[in-house]
């Protein structure tokens, strides 16, 4: 009866799966920080000052985001993706006062583009309770 085989071979394919597992990916440099206009297909949706809580993007890096309409706080999910999550009483009405509901922000870190995904659950003036997506892009703010 042999032992001493089976416990190799199973350690060079234990071996093997962990080399053929590629690294993370994520972004290298600084977090976004200053104004930032969040532009719409069509509008100006809305004035972000974002403050890193890091110096260095890595997975879970964080950003405080405040404007007129929101506080929020991003953070870095690597992939170049960065993610806040906002829910309770937001500006997800059309005309930008608050319901109950989502709103889902993910944008690339590198190209600034992302989608905006706002989800209603409480009733806006002249709409009922639904989900929409828009696209917007980070701009540095001028000034």
């Amino acid at each position: 009866m042999r032992t001493g085989g089976g416990v190799a071979m199973v350690g060079a394919v234990v071996g093997s799966l962990v080399l053929a597992v590629p690294p993370a990916a994520h972004a290298t440099g600084t977090a976004l920080a200053g104004t930032y206009d969040v532009v719409g297909p069509s509008s100006l949706l809305d004035t972000w000052t974002i403050t890193p809580q890091c110096s260095e993007v890595s997975i879970g890096c964080e950003s405080d985001v405040h404007s007129p309409l929101i506080d929020g706080q991003a953070f870095y999910r690597g992939g170049n993706t960065w993610v806040m999550t906002l829910t309770g009483l937001v500006p997800v009405c059309p005309d930008k006062t608050n319901a109950k509901g989502a709103m889902i922000y993910q944008w690339d870190a590198v190209s600034l583009e992302g989608q905006l995904t706002a989800v209603q659950r409480g009733v806006c003036q002249m709409t009922r309770p639904g989900q929409s997506q828009i696209a917007f892009r980070l701009v540095k703010a001028a000034g």
